[in-house]
């Protein structure tokens, strides 16, 4: 007999500490893997870390001796009568006194060397992060980027290790030896008078609780800080990328608006944070003063009972000093600390971060010919899941031969090209070169075998000989200018007073539309690739520029499988064959060659209909 299977129901305070003890233990695995995280960057630099250490504990040694010195001058004065005082001179006073002398002098040197090597270890530790940062961003996928921010990545390169690197400094600098200061005292303290200090001990419970439980809350409150942070960093560097579109809208007060919004929510966060911070620290004051006025109260009735010298009740009270800053210094770093562990997080989080697609490992081919087939492809944007830009798509492309898609926007003509690049995976279905499964191919080595040249070129602030050498640095200045000549880059060069060594500005800004796209060319051409695609490669340049990139278009494109996203019908009719794109199952409405095509008179007559009107205009 078949019974229903029986639902069990849990209490909602059940539920609710399932969920609690769930993030307690998720919690914990964070900061476990945060403190494996920093060992593993300062391991490296340990022999350095060990005399840090050493150099601190030290320190505070040589600072713990302070106030006992202090005492046995202080009881050397009372000790004796004015008139012995006098007969002897300060003779008596001499040890003591040259004893001090001698602590502070060395005190000096440790806290000079102490620094140096403190600053030479926190460097060390931001330069590999940063590093570890940085490759790590370098690795992921496209989608990676499509879905987080420029500027917010920046700002984790920038802003999250110094706040982090800061910390550490001074954790290492002032945490060591507050520590070290701390246990000494302690031990000193309960050395003079043992009943006055397990008085003092009695106000610990308080620092205690302030600590651990106004600590957590503190800790998440960073993290919430950090984040907001990161967005507005975000919002600015949007801004600052796109600044000629910016400027082109009229739309300076509305992202002017757009970013202050994010700062108030920032500043706001931040507020809170200082406010709390400040009751945090504040509270820890004034329980660290109740317990010296504890100490001085009850020492002082000591004395008055002669249980107590009175240069052993200043050298307890120098000593409760001396705690009582390591204690508030160490109240001051848990602040700080809060703030450099969410920053920590934030960094180590993008460096275990592991993209969809590797930049490589995989097999390579010993010679490539340049045929390519996409079969029964699928495929969302991981940043758009629901939204399907490819349906069943097939199609291929023989070596040597130029394939031009054509079609709406958003039909997935530029989609096609990055698949075929592997910056994103399809969802099913299978993208061959030379009859090999790409998704099993070294993406680093694929695109080697890849020239890409879009509409905007993106060309980098450094030379024009650099960024053509960019997809082959070891190339020889013959190879370069060859490359130039070819791409009809190498007269423009050359008028330059600096030539090749021209500095092109941010996204190449000193040059015109058609210069830029002639490096891009002349770089392509110094790759030698197999396979080229252009998107749109002539569509934003004037009839004069688009015919002198044009025809360093066809120089690049002889003997190689060639795959044109065009807008332009010079491009489009000169392709062996003609692909019309559309929002229908299987993405191609048809395709052929430009005779076929008119001779059907149907979607690519149409296209070609309207943009043989649109170029007359």
């Amino acid at each position: 007999m078949h019974q229903e299977p029986i639902a069990i129901k849990i209490p909602s305070a059940t539920r609710k500490q399932i969920t609690l003890a769930k993030q307690q233990r998720e919690s914990e695995q964070r900061e476990i893997s945060l403190i494996r995280d920093i060992w593993s960057l300062i391991k490296p630099d340990f022999l350095l870390m060990c005399c840090i250490v050493l150099t601190a504990i030290a320190a505070a040694f040589i600072q713990l001796q302070t106030p006992i010195i202090t005492g046995e001058l202080i009881n050397v004065i009372s000790s004796g009568s004015s008139a012995l005082l006098a007969s002897a001179g300060i003779s008596q006073l001499n040890r003591p006194a040259m004893k001090l002398f001698g602590l502070l002098s060395a005190q000096g040197v440790l806290t000079f060397a102490h620094i140096s090597l403190v600053s030479i270890f926190g460097e060390n530790v931001a330069k590999r992060l940063r590093a570890q940062l940085f490759a790590a961003m370098v690795r992921q996928d496209m989608a990676f980027f499509d879905s987080n921010r420029s500027g917010e990545l920046v700002g984790r390169l920038t802003t999250d290790v110094a706040d982090f690197k800061h910390t550490f400094k001074q954790l290492v600098t002032q945490g060591l030896k507050s520590v070290t200061q701390t246990v000494g005292s302690a031990i000193h303290l309960f050395r003079i008078s043992t009943p006055l200090t397990l008085t003092m001990l009695g106000t610990m419970p308080i620092l205690y609780v302030l600590l651990n439980v106004y600590g957590a809350y503190l800790r998440k409150l960073s993290r919430v800080g950090k984040n907001i942070d990161g967005q507005a960093s975000g919002v600015a560097g949007e801004v600052i990328s796109n600044m000629r579109t910016v400027r082109a809208f009229a739309a300076e007060e509305k992202e002017m608006n757009h970013y202050g919004q994010a700062c108030d929510k920032l500043a706001a966060t931040s507020r809170k944070l200082g406010f709390h911070i400040g009751m945090f620290q504040g509270m820890t004051n004034v329980s660290i003063g109740c317990m010296v006025l504890t100490v001085l109260y009850y020492g002082g009735s000591l004395v008055v009972r002669n249980e107590l010298t009175g240069g052993e009740l200043m050298s307890y009270m120098l000593s409760t000093q001396t705690a009582q800053q390591s204690l508030v210094s160490l109240g001051v770093l848990f602040g700080q600390t809060i703030k450099a562990a969410a920053s920590a997080t934030r960094v180590f989080e993008f460096i275990h971060l592991e993209p969809a697609v590797s930049i490589n490992g995989g097999n390579t081919l010993s010679n490539v010919w340049g045929d390519v087939q996409f079969q029964d492809i699928e495929f969302s944007y991981p940043s758009r899941p629901d939204h399907q830009v490819l349906n069943s798509f097939n199609l291929h492309v023989p070596q040597g031969t130029t394939v031009a898609l054509c079609g709406s926007s958003g039909s997935g003509k530029s989609t096609i090209a990055s698949l075929l690049e592997r910056f994103y995976e399809p969802a099913s279905g299978t993208v061959f070169l030379d009859g090999n499964d790409l998704s099993e191919m070294d993406p680093s080595w694929l695109r080697q075998q890849i020239g890409f040249i879009n509409q905007e070129p993106v060309l980098f602030a450094t030379s024009i000989l650099e960024n053509i050498r960019y997809g082959k640095p070891d190339a020889t200045m013959e190879q370069v200018q060859q490359a130039a000549r070819q791409a009809n880059a190498e007269t423009f060069i050359e008028s330059f007073p600096e030539g090749y060594d021209t500095i092109v500005g941010e996204r190449g800004a000193a040059l015109s539309g058609g210069q830029k796209q002639r490096i891009a060319i002349a770089r392509a051409i110094l790759k030698d690739p197999k396979i080229l695609i252009l998107d749109e490669a002539t569509s934003a340049l004037d009839s004069e520029s688009e015919k002198i990139v044009q025809d360093a278009l066809d120089k690049v494109m002889k003997n190689r499988t060639v795959l044109v996203i065009a807008h332009r019908l010079s491009t489009i009719r000169a392709a062996d064959m003609i692909v019309v794109m559309g929002r229908v199952p299987g993405n191609i409405i048809e395709r052929g060659t430009h005779d076929e095509l008119m001779a059907k008179r149907g979607a690519y007559f149409k296209l070609h209909n309207q943009l043989e009107t649109a170029e007359q205009l």
